[in-house]
């Protein structure tokens, strides 16, 4: 098992090769580098104060400290050495960080950063052991870079690794281990994007950019619907209740299982699962019975913070031969009232919804169970849960298949 030095990653640090580089900030390190963990809240921070200007920029670097828990990033299944994502207003939280409050000097270092002339790079890598405690970032530059499937463009790159930072007779816990820092660059317009080439604790090398994502759409459990055309289509819901008055459905753009950034990067994601299928046949998974139970759940895929609506905020409905309809409706005079708060979803949480496929089941999910009525009883067909509190995206939808009329 290789365990390197900070003197060693002073010495070894690499270069970007045919990136071209238009303005080049100098090496903070030579600040002593001592400080705690930090990463899970378990320890000290910390900063390094002596940030170096080369007259065009200057940068520093806070050490968050390791984490023991595997961070959701490492859950790729391309096996990144690292994450590298980037704060540019001080209206985002450092949502990378589990409890600020329990790092020592965060708060105040955070708060000395004036977002009108510094952007915030947040880097974490993994080394294999408990005494790789530090990032150290190197060769912090203004370069120009060509992202996969993008024109080149301005972007922050540097190097980054995890230090060993323990005494030579310090013994080292034998647990992989994710350190993390948050890299402060300061100058004139700054690019809002990062491409760290990042090596992690096994001398395994890659460049890692901020538009990548935290989480791989791909890669997440569930479906979005059949591959196939329904089998049952009924007529027209028709209902005897003279009173009933059927829940409106949207007439938003349907945005199949993802929403995308202004550059088509995935935002949010939404993924019907079925917990009694473990295989990877779309249909199979999406075929539903009475009584069967459905989860929906939404993620948010990205690097950022997305801000939605509340969780209240969908509609079950069924393909029907006049389009589709809710399955749910009312019989009083009173609109459903849906509060207009705003959620907002850290990378890799949101909403989670799980159904019980009958008439009851549907009702109980609801936050207006007292309110709705299914009528008729749900037909044999083809449902589409559709999530409206996209905030202006197009509103997400996932679909199944239901047969146990």
């Amino acid at each position: 098992m290789n365990r390197f030095t900070r003197r060693d990653v002073l010495l070894t640090t690499g270069s970007f090769g045919a990136i071209t580089v238009s303005g080049c900030l100098n090496d903070p390190s030579t600040g002593d580098g001592n400080g705690g963990s930090g990463g899970n809240g378990d320890g000290n921070g910390s900063g390094n104060d002596n940030s170096v200007d080369n007259g065009d920029a200057s940068f520093d670097t806070f050490q968050l400290g390791p984490s023991l828990s595997r961070p959701l990033w490492a859950e790729r299944a391309d096996d990144p050495p690292g994450f590298v994502t980037v704060i540019e207003t001080e209206r985002d939280e450092p949502w990378m960080v589990d409890d600020p409050d329990e790092i020592d000097g965060l708060e105040e270092w955070y708060g000395e950063t004036d977002f009108d002339e510094s952007v915030i790079v947040f880097v974490g890598t993994v080394g294999p052991n408990t005494c790789y405690s530090e990032v150290d970032v190197d060769d912090v530059t203004i370069s120009t870079v060509t992202l996969e499937g993008e024109d080149s463009r301005p972007a922050i790159t540097a190097a980054a690794r995890p230090v060993d930072t323990s005494d030579e007779d310090e013994a080292c816990g034998e647990a992989v281990t994710y350190p993390s820092a948050f890299v402060r660059v300061t100058g004139d317009d700054l690019p809002s994007e990062a491409l760290f080439t990042v090596t992690n604790g096994w001398d395994e090398t890659d460049d890692v950019d901020s538009a990548g994502g935290l989480i791989d759409p791909a890669e997440l459990p569930g479906f979005v619907r059949p591959p196939h055309d329904p089998e049952t289509v009924p007529e027209a819901l028709s209902c005897d209740e003279d009173e009933f008055e059927r829940h409106w459905s949207p007439d938003d753009e349907i945005s199949w299982g993802e929403t995308t950034d202004d550059d088509g990067s995935p935002k949010l994601s939404l993924r019907a699962e079925n917990a009694e299928y473990s295989g990877d046949d779309a249909a199979e998974a999406l075929e539903f019975g009475r009584g069967d139970e459905i989860r929906i759940r939404m993620r948010n895929v990205s690097d950022r913070p997305v801000m939605t609506g509340n969780r209240n905020k969908y509609n079950l409905e069924v393909s029907t031969e006049d389009g589709w309809a809710d399955v749910r409706g009312t019989t009083d005079d009173d609109p459903i009232d849906y509060t207009d708060e705003g959620v907002v979803h850290s990378p890799g949480d949101g909403f989670e919804w799980t159904i019980e496929l009958t008439e009851a089941g549907i009702l109980s999910a609801s936050a207006h169970e007292d309110r709705f009525e299914i009528c008729p009883d749900l037909p044999d067909g083809r449902y589409r849960f559709v999530f409206r509190g996209t905030s202006g995206d197009a509103t997400l939808a996932v679909a199944f298949d239901y047969g146990g009329a």
